[in-house]
């Protein structure tokens, strides 16, 4: 198992292809019907399992019929690292949105 953290963007969507198909393999699930189940083509699924390319929305039903949705569990989760980082996360309010920069009128201009 490679070190994904090491890896580029396409070498970890293959390899999220590769464990998708070894993950149906192993419960004995062929290729049409997992497609079936998942509302896409066998071609679509043939073509994510060799390249891992896919949309967002066909990865999670694969990963739901697969029962591997709780592996996401831990993805994107802010994590402190330190007692007090802990504290002050615990304070401070969820961002709701990214701060929006205002945008800078040239010099000389008046509004």
């Amino acid at each position: 198992m490679p070190n994904l953290s090491l890896a580029l963007p396409d070498e970890i969507c293959v390899e999220l292809g590769q464990r998708a198909r070894a993950r149906r393999l192993s419960l004995n699930l062929p290729v049409e019907e997992l497609a079936a189940r998942i509302g896409v083509s066998d071609k679509t699924l043939r073509n994510f399992e060799l390249t891992g390319r896919c949309t967002l929305v066909t990865f999670v039903r694969i990963l739901e019929v697969l029962n591997a949705l709780p592996d996401l569990q831990s993805v994107l989760v802010t994590q402190a690292n330190s007692i007090e980082g802990m504290r002050l996360q615990a304070q401070v309010r969820q961002r709701k949105r990214a701060y929006k920069r205002q945008p800078t009128l040239p010099k000389g201009v008046v509004v």
